[in-house]
């Protein structure tokens, strides 16, 4: 009520509780934050180790050279800036890695919060409690944007921080690229706002976007590889080279990118405002004349996540394809005595063909890790959203429920690592055959099973025990993740490298230590009769 007793109307009553609102996603998605932020900031930390190893541009010549013509490399993070300083290897590499995992934290974040909370009656909820009509849109997107801006902020105070010890760094620079990694992180989420708009589910939100973030990764590639230069402005991808961080620190394209990226998320929020609940303007293709023939609760999950499946082994294959076309050129920078072995060497030890896979096989693990334990968590995101109490009253049992599950995320992730293997050998077939780099290549890749169920093994231990706090399995990811690309570099001690449920392989010559291998298959079966025991005995809604 107004001063004259006359209803709120206007903008007012549209955003009335939005500040509560925004209290209550913070709250719900701070531990998935940090899950993305703190293992991002630990990776921006170890930008000193490349003036460590290369400590003029001198000694780093052949370095750049090779880097620059590398078809593979230049795919993979673009083309480095010369003279190749530390500050531009920094944000060449390690700032790929921090824009595409900004991109995807938006992705994933902006989906859960805008339109998984709509499935889940979460808006319905917030309006009937006196939420206004826009708070449901507005309050999700200042957090996402709110956590991605956190994300830049850390690098670029980091960054700034070691500008004080390291000559070749900058505090233009680091906050140029913290720059790019804001904007694009933005991009990401207002696009995904839209798509959320589009779709008629999370799901398919969730795909769209992904799809984007695919697109965009294309499109800079074809920026760098062709005359079309302007294709980098389509691609937020590619809008850190328009900003060029530690070369030319150029402030004008970021300005115009936070312009672009508010643009779009103005748009969807005019798409949000004339959509109906739990409605969207794509065509509904949910349904089917098509008979399901299903038998049991099995049949229907194997019916319900065959798309997803398909999706990830698309992915899988195309990754691992990619890396097996690297391998012919790039183990010629691997040679002993060069500059870069005695980088590599800090990430993996062996022979080069040897350290190449090693690291390529953790590239194409992790992403069949993620797809399990996503996988291994729905079942929680269902007993959120209620699926498990009916199912449970329609008389499956609990042990039914988590075996399914958890057989479903193994299977899938066996599958995906088999098929990741051998298009990584298929591949690598017809590039580079020495040092048994074929075999070494499915070898080195299926071997990693292990850490996979130990992986999954602790998702599902978590699922039974803290369904709430089943976001923390994805702190175990990025930590892994960190400590095996990253842990040798800034000098991790070993134990705390071993930790890692990636990067422990079995390799086809020499003696084999199999007790690491021993021990996270051990941690799995226990995370995942730890998990059903709890899921067994403790009340369903807990995940809610």
């Amino acid at each position: 009520m107004s001063a004259a007793g006359a209803p709120v109307s206007g903008w007012r009553a549209e955003t009335a509780g939005t500040v509560a609102a925004l209290r209550l996603t913070a709250r719900r998605v701070r531990l998935t934050v940090l899950a993305w932020t703190v293992p991002l900031w630990g990776l921006t930390a170890a930008a000193p180790s490349y003036g460590e190893v290369y400590p003029s541009l001198e000694s780093r010549a052949a370095l750049i050279e090779g880097m620059r013509a590398s078809p593979g490399t230049r795919l993979l993070y673009g083309v480095l800036p010369l003279p190749g300083t530390v500050g531009q290897l920094t944000q060449w590499e390690i700032g790929t890695y921090l824009l595409v995992c900004a991109g995807l934290m938006s992705v994933l974040l902006t989906c859960r919060v805008l339109r998984a909370d709509e499935e889940r009656g979460l808006t319905e909820t917030l309006r009937a409690a006196g939420a206004g009509r826009a708070v449901p849109f507005l309050a999700p997107m200042v957090i996402v944007c709110g956590a991605v801006g956190l994300l830049a902020a850390g690098v670029g105070g980091i960054l700034s921080v070691l500008a004080g010890s390291v000559e070749e760094l900058t505090s233009c620079g680091a906050w140029a690229l913290a720059g790019s990694v804001a904007v694009t992180g933005w991009a990401f989420a207002c696009l995904t706002a839209l798509a959320c708009q589009l779709a008629r589910s999370a799901a398919g939100a969730r795909t769209l976007a992904l799809v984007a973030l695919g697109t965009s990764f294309a499109l800079r590639v074809a920026a760098d590889e062709t005359t079309a230069a302007w294709l980098r402005w389509v691609s937020p991808l590619a809008w850190r080279d328009l900003v060029q961080p530690y070369t030319h620190d150029r402030v004008a394209p970021v300005v115009l990118c936070a312009v672009v990226s508010l643009a779009v998320g103005a748009v969807a929020a005019v798409a949000y405002a004339g959509r109906e609940h739990l409605g969207g303007y794509l065509p509904d293709l949910s349904a089917s004349r098509r008979r399901w023939r299903v038998r049991g609760h099995a049949g229907l999950l194997t019916r319900l996540t065959v798309a997803s499946a398909v999706g990830w082994a698309a992915a899988v294959a195309a990754v691992s394809a990619l890396f097996g076309a690297m391998s012919g050129s790039i183990t010629d920078l691997l040679e002993p005595g060069s500059p870069t072995a005695a980088y590599v060497d800090k990430m993996a030890a062996g022979s080069a063909v040897v350290q190449f896979m090693s690291l390529l096989t953790v590239f194409t693990v992790l992403l069949v890790v993620v797809a399990a334990v996503q996988r291994a968590t729905s079942l929680a995101a269902s007993e959120r959203d209620g699926y498990t109490e009916a199912e449970a009253a329609a008389g499956v049992s609990r042990t039914g429920l988590f075996l399914t599950q958890a057989a479903a995320a193994l299977g899938q992730g066996a599958v995906l690592l088999v098929l990741a293997g051998a298009v990584l050998a298929g591949v690598t077939s017809t590039q580079l055959t020495a040092d048994h780099a074929v075999a070494r290549a499915f070898v080195l890749t299926v071997s990693q099973l292990p850490g996979l169920v130990a992986a999954v093994g602790i998702a599902l231990a978590l699922v039974g025990l803290a369904p709430r706090r089943v976001a923390l399995a994805w702190a175990v990811v990025s930590w892994s993740a960190f400590a095996q690309l990253m842990g040798g570099i800034v000098e991790l001690p070993s134990w705390a490298q071993d930790l890692s449920v990636l990067g422990h392989q079995v390799d086809v010559v020499g003696r084999v230590s199999w007790t690491p291998v021993a021990v996270q298959a051990a941690v799995g079966v226990v995370g995942l009769l730890v998990g059903l025991a709890a899921y067994r005995r403790r009340d369903l809604g807990g995940a809610g």
